[in-house]
């Protein structure tokens, strides 16, 4: 019998033990260096969370990097917006961008510039949804007569945002999925 005992106190231990080494191993521990001190703080579920203040800043400087371009820097707002989605969104995004748009800053000389209209973002879902209407304008530089008509393009998109950590590519911590290209917001 007290063999019996000693056995199930050493099997409860283990598993407690056991438990406990797998839950630290989970920890997103961050340490804090001081001159004098290092601190230790745990991450929980809330410190993924983003503001709608955070969210309305991080669509902005998408939407600039997205439709805002010109000859020099169209491939590098597209490999740096590309590194903010999902690779579904990606893949549909770029399929947008085809060889007619590139044309169009290569050969042309355009200049886009982009103005967002109106967002909406609901933090009360997760993830959280973005809703964004833009309009483009799009210029042709060029000396003397104008060969080309500039022209303005309304549109929407529609994304999901799903927080994730904070790094040096993605300095805000969030990705971009389900993107969705919407038609001009109707003036009804």
């Amino acid at each position: 019998m007290a063999l019996l005992c000693a056995f199930l106190i050493i099997a409860c231990l283990a598993i407690f033990f056991a438990k406990k080494w797998h839950d630290a191993s989970k920890l997103d521990n961050v340490y804090i260096l001081s001159s004098d001190n290092t601190l230790t703080a745990i991450r929980t579920d809330g410190s993924m969370a983003r503001s709608s203040y955070e969210i309305m800043a991080f669509a902005k400087v998408f939407l600039e990097k997205a439709f805002a371009h010109s000859e020099y820097s169209w491939e590098e707002n597209l490999t740096e917006v590309t590194d903010f989605m999902d690779k579904e969104s990606a893949r549909l995004f770029l399929s947008k961008m085809d060889e007619t748009i590139e044309a169009l800053y290569k050969e042309r000389n355009a200049i886009s510039t982009v103005s967002l209209k109106e967002i909406e973002v609901d933090v009360d879902t997760q993830p959280y949804e973005v809703l964004l209407y833009y309009s483009t304008m799009l210029r042709f530089a060029s000396l003397g007569e104008a060969i080309y008509e500039d022209a303005e393009v309304e549109g929407g998109i529609y994304f999901q945002i799903e927080p994730l950590s904070r790094s040096t590519k993605n300095p805000f911590g969030m990705q971009i999925r389900k993107l969705k290209f919407l038609q001009k917001k109707s003036d009804s």
